[in-house]
């Protein structure tokens, strides 16, 4: 009897883009909310509320530090608050901008808003050509205000920090509008803002520069290394600081390749991730690489609403060394599927998102790690200790702002804020090497990790075309009990299917499959 070892079964991760047939045994045709890290699949953490009762919808989040107190500044489309959490109480104050006391609210969109920090002092603009980039004075008692010495009439779509510049994308100059154009500020002094954006004063640094070369507007930019890229439609551009009379040389990097929308670019390792209109590309501002190529790229924009694809954003979970695309799937209005890709292992997969508007990594308080009211998992199934760690280091966390109004804290539990993950692992078109033989299996053996007693279904399905559905026979292995899985199941193909019952966390390290071949096909 033929037995088929398939170990290290995260060693390549999902692939849905290939025939199934094709691929290495180790590797999944179908998969979700999985983490393929260190070769083996894991049930992927899930989230939890960490700053609850956010007073708006949280369009976009900043983290920001002020002595030792650290706050996240949330934005919806009108208004901007503050909350911090200090002895296990958290706290949201509004700090909009106001007009004789008054609220003036924001005009924002989903995605619209953009934001950076200059030596500690958050500036976020709405990048709508409807508000003026705001400032906060690092005090809970004053409100956001307009950037001090921001041209007056002059609006942008994108407002990042480079060096001690601030560097403003696209702009509209009372009511001419210039998709094209660079205005960098006047460098600011520690621990204040840039005293000039007047780039016909001979005596500040302040200038503009138009990309005239190829087409398509400018949709956002972010420092890399010792440069700022600057990220079109269609094309990447490179603006190296030089100093004296023309301060920045700005060239074409990257010809045949932009960004989808803002909040699609994240840092990692010295380069720049990127989604843009047609793959997931990451590069060092010369030599650009294909992630999802052969992979995941056809699947990806296959199931992208196109109709609300600019609620797409990207940003990076560094503890476990990942980029999430984050996308509208077919249906959505605002992203609810990522794709997960591990940059260290360069294994992907399919997670699913609680209708996330923004997310960004920073600092939390972690006198609220460990409280009963921080922690969703039911207690049956919680393995963490009482006032102890979490299971991901506090330093530095995903917070995830919502549609739905709350703010949650990526592998920030077990569950799903609560809720069971839905968890699948398959493999369809297993030929163990002959694709004209019958295979007969008998057993399934499964190296699976996890809380004991937890139960996780066991299917295996036969096939005759390599496209045809499965018939389907599901057993049940419990963690800690069961050792094999037993089967009468046929076919020229075979498919293995794991999926989650009642665990709320397991790991796949390898499994083998006992068979007969029975006869030829046809």
């Amino acid at each position: 009897m033929p037995i088929q070892y398939i170990g290290t079964a995260g060693k390549y991760g999902l692939n849905k883009d290939l025939s199934k047939h094709e691929l290495p045994p180790e590797v999944w045709s179908d998969a979700l909310n999985v983490r393929f890290l260190d070769g083996l699949a894991h049930q992927a953490f899930g989230y939890g509320e960490y700053l609850s009762d956010a007073a708006v919808v949280p369009y976009h989040l900043l983290p920001i530090q002020v002595g030792s107190n650290k706050y996240w500044l949330y934005a919806s489309d009108k208004k901007i608050y503050a909350v911090t959490v200090s002895g296990g109480v958290i706290t949201h104050t509004n700090l909009t901008r106001q007009s004789v006391g008054v609220d003036v609210d924001y005009s924002a969109e989903y995605n619209s808003w953009t934001s950076d920090s200059l030596s500690g002092i958050p500036i976020l603009n709405s990048g709508t050509f409807q508000d003026y980039p705001q400032q906060w004075g690092l005090d809970v008692a004053q409100n956001f205000a307009n950037l001090s010495n921001w041209p007056a009439n002059v609006y942008c779509k994108s407002l990042r920090r480079f060096k001690q510049f601030l560097v403003a994308l696209n702009i509209k100059d009372g009511s001419d509008l210039f998709p094209f154009m660079v205005w960098w500020s006047h460098p600011a002094d520690p621990g204040a803002v840039p005293v000039s954006w007047d780039y016909n004063d001979t005596t500040v640094d302040a200038g503009r520069f138009d990309l005239g070369e190829g087409y398509g507007s400018i949709v956002d930019g972010l420092q890399l290394r010792d440069v700022f890229m600057v990220y079109r439609e269609n094309t990447i551009h490179r603006g190296d600081f030089v100093g004296g009379t023309s301060i920045f040389r700005w060239s074409k990097a990257l010809g045949d390749s932009g960004v989808w929308n803002r909040n699609c670019i994240a840092e990692i390792a010295g380069k720049h991730a990127i989604l843009t209109n047609s793959d997931i590309i990451v590069h060092d501002g010369n030599t650009p690489e294909s992630v999802l190529d052969k992979n995941l790229r056809r699947w990806l924009f296959q199931n992208i609403d196109v109709a609300n694809f600019g609620t797409s954003f990207v940003f990076k979970n560094p503890f476990f060394n990942e980029v999430y695309i984050c996308f509208p799937a077919i249906g959505s209005t605002v992203p609810n599927m990522a794709v997960v890709w591990n940059y260290q292992d360069n294994t992907t997969s399919i997670k699913e998102m609680p209708s996330v508007l923004h997310a960004n990594v920073g600092p939390i308080d972690p006198s609220w790690i460990g409280t009963w009211g921080s922690d969703p998992d039911p207690w049956g199934v919680d393995e963490t200790s009482w006032d102890g760690p979490d299971i991901v280091p506090a330093s530095q966390r995903v917070q995830m702002g919502s549609g739905d109004g709350n703010i949650y804290m990526l592998d920030g539990a077990y569950s799903y804020n609560g809720a069971l993950p839905n968890v699948l692992l398959e493999r369809r078109g297993l030929s163990f090497g002959t694709t004209d033989q019958i295979k007969f299996v008998k057993a399934i053996r499964p190296i699976i990790r996890g809380q004991l007693g937890s139960i996780v279904k066991v299917s295996v399905g036969g096939h005759d075309d390599i496209e045809g559905e499965p018939i389907w026979t599901t057993k049940q292995f419990i963690i800690g009990t069961t050792t094999a899985c037993f089967f009468l199941v046929s076919g020229r193909y075979i498919a293995v299917k794991y999926e989650t019952e009642n665990a709320y966390k397991f790991r796949l390290d390898s499994y083998t499959v006992e068979y007969d071949l029975v006869g030829s096909w046809p």
